[in-house]
């Protein structure tokens, strides 16, 4: 029973969150447009500064395990590179298949990562996996801008492989949260406090926003892609980086950061990502949606079973 509800108490916040934003939608409180404009703030805005802070206060020397980041780093990079060579076999678009990819390897470890985090893990768990932001989120992006430029016929030059991730603002918000760590550099507290509640915001309104935009409809069109997206997503490569990282001997802590940066649902911020690049914009959208949803169910599943199992 205690398992049962710890794995509760991970996942239970994320569906009340959801279903806010569709009953908001529901009684048309706000449109589908003011759902869009919430979601680019959120992208823009918020995320960015809850990126920043969760480096920022994190405390660098105790939380930086060589050995664990080497190994969440080489995964996301292999992960990345097994699907992107799956998928270019397919029939699929160019810019369809990268869609698809981002969908399938790109997790959501700013917003899911660190609310697992904050359930599952004491201080010192919450540091390593808030630093471990700066090494996931950034190449997350460098792939994505790569592919995306690959799937348009470019070769992706570096001066503008450069400026396109640079523009990135999770990219920009986990590097200066690093230097002003490394640095310690200290921000007025006046500052600070409003700024970080905005940030502490980006989670909840995030999933709110989320839940409003979901349509059945649309997702119907594309459930074949979607289920292909979702199974990899959400069960197929944390199997694979969880068990392996069982293997090699993480526990406790460092097992939740691999869980959270491998079986986390697909990143919000894949969606403008695709749509600034060329790729199909509306099936990212439903990427995220459906593996969203469906990560209340696996996510509950894999916290139930590791910590049955004694890993967490």
């Amino acid at each position: 029973m205690e398992y049962f509800m710890l794995a509760v108490s991970v996942v239970l916040p994320l569906l009340i969150y959801m279903l806010v934003g569709t009953l908001i939608k529901y009684l048309r409180i706000f449109e589908e447009e003011t759902f869009k404009a919430v979601n680019r703030m959120i992208f823009r805005i918020m995320i960015p500064l809850a990126l920043f802070f969760s480096v920022y206060r994190a405390d660098l020397e105790r939380a930086v395990k060589p050995g664990l980041y080497a190994y969440v780093w080489i995964s996301v990079v292999v992960v990345f590179a097994l699907l992107y060579a799956l998928c270019r076999k397919t029939k699929l678009a160019p810019p369809a298949a990268a869609t698809m990819v981002q969908g399938m390897y790109r997790s959501n470890f700013v917003l899911f990562g660190v609310t697992i985090a904050a359930s599952l893990c004491d201080g010192e768990g919450t540091a390593t996996i808030a630093a471990l932001t700066a090494i996931v989120v950034p190449t997350f992006n460098i792939l994505a801008v790569i592919m995306f430029e690959n799937a348009r016929g470019e070769k992706a030059p570096a001066g503008r492989l450069l400026i396109e991730i640079f523009k990135n603002p999770l990219v920009d918000a986990g590097l200066l949260g690093l230097l002003a760590g490394l640095f310690h550099i200290r921000l007025p507290e006046l500052l600070i406090g409003p700024l970080e509640t905005l940030g502490e915001a980006a989670t909840p309104l995030a999933l709110v926003v989320l839940g409003g935009m979901l349509s059945v409809r649309s997702i119907s069109e594309h459930r074949y892609y979607l289920l292909a997206a979702a199974l990899a997503r959400l069960v197929f490569v944390p199997l694979v980086t969880v068990v392996t990282g069982i293997l090699l001997g993480f526990r406790g802590n460092d097992l939740v950061a691999v869980l959270a940066a491998f079986a986390s649902p697909t990143a919000v911020a894949s969606t403008p990502m695709a749509q600034a690049m060329g790729g199909d914009g509306k099936l990212a959208g439903e990427i995220v949606a459906v593996t969203s949803v469906g990560c209340i169910f696996t996510i509950f599943l894999w916290v139930f079973v590791l910590s049955g199992l004694g890993y967490l």
